[in-house]
């Protein structure tokens, strides 16, 4: 099969990619070249494409795509507080632009990557289903609810099928532990291995759903596969993790437990006390099922880390 996938250079779009093509198939990469992921060129075609100009995009000519995968985004919510325009531009622009270019190319199905925080918070239950109420608490989760809602809209208009992958917070091997507005594990990683003592921005009663990289790509490849047309999945671990739980295992797994300090602080603005997935529809549907158990998930994170760093 051929692909199209937009982000392609990006951490989950590179790792994607990779899968994709070690299953045969032909991906063309659309990028602006923001992240720093290698992918190896000699294996793909990549386009350098700014996805917020349509007139650019159509200059781009490529036939017989039978499915594209749309990844690039602004993705950190603390930014979105910030450079709200960015995520009007990238996000609901870009991927207004994208719907229309699919049209144009008669790409027949598109798979997008959404987010678990156009859920909000949901006091009355931890546990979201895909039926939940969305009431996104960020511009970022906004803009990701008003991008399934132009998939509804246009994919019916246009006959394209879609599906969308709520993803909740991934973590893994090769994620950038210099970013700290995104990736929970990496920006605690990265405090642990770089100081003594740091603080936590909101309380440590707040929760999650972390899921290792290598389940993202799975669960994205079992939608390329067996997705049910228009269809919205939670793509997570199906697990609670107390944000202190998290931080406790991270100090051990570093070996650094008798060495750091930290302690609560201000919250981050738009952020949640938490939530975890169901995952009952995706493993119904696909037969998605978590290999990485989380401290096993997170020693193969720091393995790498560490690695790298001797190196």
């Amino acid at each position: 099969m051929k692909f199209i996938v937009t982000g392609g250079c990006g951490y989950i779009g590179s790792r994607i990619v990779e899968s994709l093509l070690d299953n045969g198939h032909e991906v063309i990469i659309l990028d602006d070249f923001s992240s720093n992921f290698n992918v190896d060129d000699k294996k793909c075609e990549i386009e350098k494409c700014d996805i917020t100009n349509l007139d650019e995009l159509m200059q781009i000519e490529i036939s017989d795509v039978d499915q594209l995968l749309h990844l690039a985004a602004q993705s950190s919510g603390p930014n979105s507080f910030i450079h709200p325009q960015l995520d009007v531009q990238i996000n609901i622009l870009g991927t207004l632009n994208i719907i229309k270019w699919c049209q144009e190319l008669k790409i027949r199905k598109i798979i997008f990557a959404s987010s678990f925080v156009v859920y909000g918070d949901h006091p009355e239950t931890e546990m979201l289903t895909e039926d939940n109420a969305c009431n996104p608490k960020s511009v970022y989760g906004l803009s990701k609810l008003y991008c399934e809602n132009l998939l509804k809209i246009y994919g019916e208009a246009y006959k394209i099928d879609w599906n969308v992958l709520r993803m909740f917070n991934v973590y893994g091997p090769g994620q950038d532990l210099t970013r700290t507005d995104q990736g929970m594990v990496s920006i605690f990683m990265n405090l642990i291995l770089q100081s003594n003592h740091f603080e936590v921005q909101g309380s440590l009663n707040r929760f999650r759903d972390f899921i290792h990289i290598d389940d993202v790509v799975e669960g994205w490849k079992l939608c390329v596969e067996k997705g049910k047309p228009n269809t919205i999945y939670n793509l997570g671990s199906g697990h609670k993790t107390l944000l202190s739980s998290l931080i406790t295992n991270l100090l051990e797994i570093l070996d650094k437990k008798d060495q750091v300090t930290y302690q609560e602080s201000s919250q981050t603005p738009g952020d949640i006390l938490g939530c975890y997935a169901d995952i009952s529809k995706i493993t119904r549907d696909l037969g998605f099922s978590p290999k990485f158990e989380l401290y096993k998930g997170l020693k193969d994170m720091s393995d790498y880390v560490l690695s790298t760093q001797e190196n």
